[in-house]
């Protein structure tokens, strides 16, 4: 992925990956809701990844008040296409309760994308410092750092200069 050098200001709030629970996805939605009751914009949630066999109820809460017309699935996303997801993103969100490397962390970050996630699995040492990190069972935590990211346009600006830097690494 190429690296732009700021996120798009009026862009989405990115979840790249599996529509599993371990995820976090419920918890996110919970946090969305509060992010945008929060906000005078209506910032939108952007999707992406293929289903599992226990994907059909997360979906189906797509359409709950203060979700609808927010969030929006777009489904499994190719190679191909990602460079072109990033690029339209606001910020990439990975609460994850459990991941083996989080490459989409490393793709936001060679992208230019500021990353909220959490704070387990491997992602604290793929980001080592460049994003946002929180404990994924903590709802309000996770909706304070979307808003933080999303309304400070200097953080934003930090965490995507110092996401590049890291990307470097790799």
């Amino acid at each position: 992925l190429g690296a732009s050098p700021l996120p798009a200001p009026a862009g989405y709030a990115l979840f790249v990956g599996t529509i599993e629970p371990r995820k976090n996805l419920e918890r996110l939605l919970d946090a969305w809701q509060r992010v945008v009751a929060s906000l005078k914009t209506r910032p939108r949630l952007v999707l992406a990844g293929g289903v599992s066999s226990r994907s059909a109820p997360l979906l189906e809460n797509l359409g709950a008040p203060g979700l609808a017309g927010t969030v929006e699935y777009r489904g499994y996303v190719p190679e191909a296409a990602r460079e072109a997801l990033f690029a339209g993103a606001r910020l990439l969100v990975l609460p994850s309760l459990d991941e083996g490397f989080g490459l989409p962390v490393l793709e936001a970050m060679s992208a230019g994308i500021p990353v909220v996630a959490s704070n387990r699995g491997a992602i604290p040492e793929v980001a080592a410092g460049s994003a946002e990190l929180v404990e994924p069972l903590d709802v309000d935590a996770l909706a304070a750092a979307l808003v933080r990211v999303l309304e400070d346009e200097d953080h934003a600006r930090d965490l995507a200069r110092r996401g590049l830097e890291r990307a470097r690494a790799f």
